[in-house]
């Protein structure tokens, strides 16, 4: 080999390693890319078939590219779903609406935010669902990529918490026209029991008053069902026995319902004690009684059952409202021509009924709502047409043991008396019924149209004044107001509260604070229906 051969040869072999090197170095680089590809297909992967909401896209009116979530969310198989047209998955009545948007989208516009349709599953199973969309080019041609969410129980609960505040604000309601009317009530039946006092009057005109006092009651009857169902009508709860309620609430009922209609009670045999009313809870089974044998024209079956059951989080996250923890289920099934979805939306309302003219007000099945809600219990309604009604009702267990308080022997009282009296109320026809009635049993009176003027007179001549009768709802100063500076300045002060219109928590707040303070008896509260007139001097 020449001397310009062999140099030639050293050249080539140094390139020639140096190419090597270079492709070296090139593999080395190649296998970092691929490994960081690798990398960011996983990553993509995992985010993909992980995330739980569904992933997809719409090309030619089908799905394509599913991830996992949005077969298991619509219940098919990859293969399947992609042969099933877009508007079968979509409830009847959204079709047209979700069609148009997906072709808004395809057709450059720019559509920001959620839309929120009923969507099926295989089987024809329906939720609830929310997808976002964006317009994308796949496989080289125009496309949708959506991402969609079941948001069913979120639905759910923001339908529960529409409908919690509709209730709210048709109880206020309610009951602020409940308590007026039934002041206006009292004003009429006050006057009545004081011209029926008069012995100058024959029995025709004697049986005119009573005819007008009867009406009278049955007038306050109502108000009373709509202050229960505003609850401003309180619950006396005390340690109870469910199975007992039910037990004299069947025999009421067995009085009422026709022979054709069949009652089965399905009562645990353990089952915990609650804080409740029974008064009250009787009348939620009559009610409902009520309610079944309406449903019912041609005979049927009830069944009522008691359980002690435990409300996990997952049940209370999907009811406004519920704590977790342990209750007890009162249930109550009739085989009854049931309720269709518009009416099992409206059915505690308030004077909503499906029956004729002259059949039904629509107050019961509000009461019972009412009347639950003042248990701190929640009650749910499950019906379709044909297939009768199921009322379930959970109350919370008995916080604390004890047993219910004795009932105590009434004793004879004489209503005479020689004391001073002063009522406290803004009423005119209040203070003038409360005046003339205790009067005539032997009481001296005064009265006090608000509460600085209660103040004022007590300030003046409380040494003779042996007991104030006070009204809480009242405009200026108000009742709790006046009681405390009754209470200031006599802390022995004799304080009867005989109003319907106090806020709950009174009791627990103001009264026990200064220990001097006493509430009426149930029937001189003005909320109650009562006669204004007895209530006051018992």
């Amino acid at each position: 080999m020449t001397g310009p051969e062999k140099e030639q040869y050293v050249k080539e072999i140094a390139a020639l390693r140096e190419r090597v090197r270079y492709l070296e170095e090139m593999e080395k680089e190649f296998a970092t890319l691929a490994r960081a590809l690798k990398d960011s297909e996983e990553r993509y992967r995992l985010l993909v078939e992980k995330i739980l909401d569904g992933i997809f896209i719409v090309q030619d009116n089908l799905v394509k590219f599913p991830n996992p979530s949005m077969t298991d969310l619509m219940g098919y198989a990859a293969k399947e779903l992609g042969a099933v047209p877009i508007a079968d998955l979509i409830r009847p009545e959204d079709r047209e609406r979700v069609l148009a948007h997906y072709g808004k989208i395809l057709a450059g516009a720019n559509l920001r935010g959620t839309l929120t349709f009923g969507a099926l599953r295989k089987g024809g199973h329906e939720f609830q669902a929310e997808v976002r969309a964006v317009p994308i080019t796949w496989e080289e041609r125009p496309a949708v990529l959506c991402l969609l969410r079941d948001v069913t129980r979120h639905v759910q609960l923001e339908s529960q918490l529409q409908y919690a505040k509709k209730m709210e604000a048709v109880g206020t309601l309610a009951g602020g026209i409940a308590h007026d009317f039934n002041n206006h009530l009292q004003g009429i039946s006050g006057y009545i029991q004081l011209l029926m006092m008069r012995g100058d009057r024959d029995r025709t005109e004697q049986g005119w008053l009573l005819q007008i006092e009867r009406s009278v009651q049955r007038a306050a009857a109502l108000t009373k069902q709509l202050l229960i169902f505003s609850r401003r009508e309180e619950s006396r709860l005390e340690p109870l026995e469910l199975n007992e309620v039910v037990r004299q609430a069947q025999k009421t009922l067995a009085r009422t319902i026709p022979e054709s209609i069949a009652a089965e009670l399905r009562l645990s045999a353990d089952l915990r004690s609650i804080d409740g009313d029974a008064v009250q809870l009787e009348h939620v089974l009559f009610n409902l009684g009520i309610n079944a044998k309406d449903a019912m024209p041609n005979g049927g079956k009830i069944v009522i059952g008691t359980r002690n059951v435990r409300l996990d989080e997952a049940f209370c996250r999907s009811h406004v409202g519920v704590k977790p923890g342990a209750y007890v289920e009162l249930s109550f099934t009739d085989t009854g021509h049931g309720m269709d979805r518009e009416t099992l939306e409206r059915i505690f309302e308030p004077f909503y009924t499906t029956k004729g003219v002259g059949s039904g007000i629509g107050l019961g099945l509000a009461i019972v709502y009412g009347i639950v809600q003042s248990h701190r219990g929640i009650i749910l309604c499950e019906s379709s047409p044909a297939a009768g009604t199921t009322f379930r009702i959970y109350l919370p267990v008995q916080e604390r043991a004890g047993t219910a308080p004795e009932k105590e022997a009434r004793k004879k009282a004489d209503y005479r008396g020689a004391e001073t009296i002063i009522i406290v109320d803004d009423e005119p026809d209040i203070l003038d019924i409360g005046q003339n009635t205790l009067e005539q049993f032997g009481y001296t009176v005064l009265m006090a149209r608000s509460g600085e003027e209660a103040v004022e007179t007590y300030t003046r001549r409380g040494k003779e004044i042996d007991l104030v009768i006070l009204d809480l709802g009242m405009p200026g100063m108000g009742g709790e107001k006046c009681l405390q500076e009754l209470l200031t300045m006599n802390p022995s002060v004799k304080v009867l509260i005989a109003s319907g219109y106090g806020r709950h928590g009174l009791h627990g707040e103001t009264l026990p604070a200064r220990g001097h303070a006493e509430e009426g008896p149930r029937g001189s509260r003005r909320g109650e229906g009562r006669n204004p007139a007895g209530g006051l001097v018992r």
